[in-house]
């Protein structure tokens, strides 16, 4: 007597045959030892360009990861329900909307909270002594600094990579990544007005310090392997092309980072 099939798996063996990569002899020789890979040519020479814009990736390459997402999709049809009803019940026992402990900072308590249903973090702040007690956010006097899913409503990629206020409490730097590349881009916000300062600060490694003068930050950026290597400095109101080189890590198996 044979075992009857689940839906599942009736539905699962309907599904056509995984895309199969093809096999392009190559052989690289590294101390003195020479080696065969066969499936070399799914690495993309090109990939340092296409970390920074995916859309240059090798058509032939794109194409087999493509069938391979299809494959993946359709063999997973059938569970999608099943996905939805986990999904469900995982998010339940997290809470949505949780907050980080505040972090007094002068004559403001500076925290990040989360929204039920965002995805993403809201940074705020408010007056130190409403965030004393057994409270919660958001707190009287609550001012929200970033809110990250109203940033995020253009992208289809989003991350915030660091967010600190300056020392005078007057501006607010932050660094985000808007597709994936993990090249981060730093904007400087003038916290009385809400308006973004002409600064924007490009292949930023996603950390930043403020200096005590509160007109100077520190970040660190990436070289051509996607290593951070180098420390700068930037005056509020100057060109990137004018930052100050302080810090570079020459030796290639370390990495650098601001603060």
């Amino acid at each position: 007597m044979s075992a009857s099939r689940s839906p599942l798996s009736s539905k699962a063996a309907a599904i056509a045959a995984p895309p199969v990569a093809a096999r392009k002899p190559h052989t690289y020789s590294l101390h003195g030892v020479t080696r065969s890979d066969d499936y070399a040519w799914l690495r993309d020479d090109n990939w340092r360009e296409v970390m920074r814009d995916p859309s240059v990736l090798d058509r032939e390459i794109r194409a087999y990861l493509e069938a391979e997402n299809a494959y993946t999709d359709a063999a997973m049809a059938p569970t999608e329900a099943l996905q939805a009803e986990l999904f469900e019940e995982m998010k339940a026992r997290i809470k949505e909307d949780d907050s980080s402990v505040p972090s007094p900072d002068g004559a403001f308590a500076y925290y990040q909270r989360f929204l039920t249903g965002g995805q993403h973090p809201v940074f705020c702040r408010c007056p130190v002594a409403a965030a004393s007690g057994t409270a919660e956010p958001p707190f009287p006097g609550e001012e929200i600094l970033l809110d990250g899913n109203r940033e995020s409503e253009d992208t289809s990629f989003f991350r915030v990579g660091a967010c600190m206020q300056s020392p005078n409490h007057r501006l607010l730097a932050y660094s985000v990544d808007t597709n994936g590349s993990e090249r981060f881009r730093i904007f400087v916000k003038d916290l009385e007005t809400g308006s973004l300062l002409g600064d924007a600060l490009e292949d930023a490694q996603g950390s930043l310090v403020w200096a005590q003068d509160g007109q100077t930050l520190f970040y660190t950026t990436l070289d051509e392997e996607h290593r951070p290597s180098k420390v700068f400095r930037h005056r509020l109101g100057s060109a990137q092309s004018d930052d100050v080189l302080v810090y570079e890590e020459a030796n290639p198996g370390f990495f650098v980072r601001s603060p």
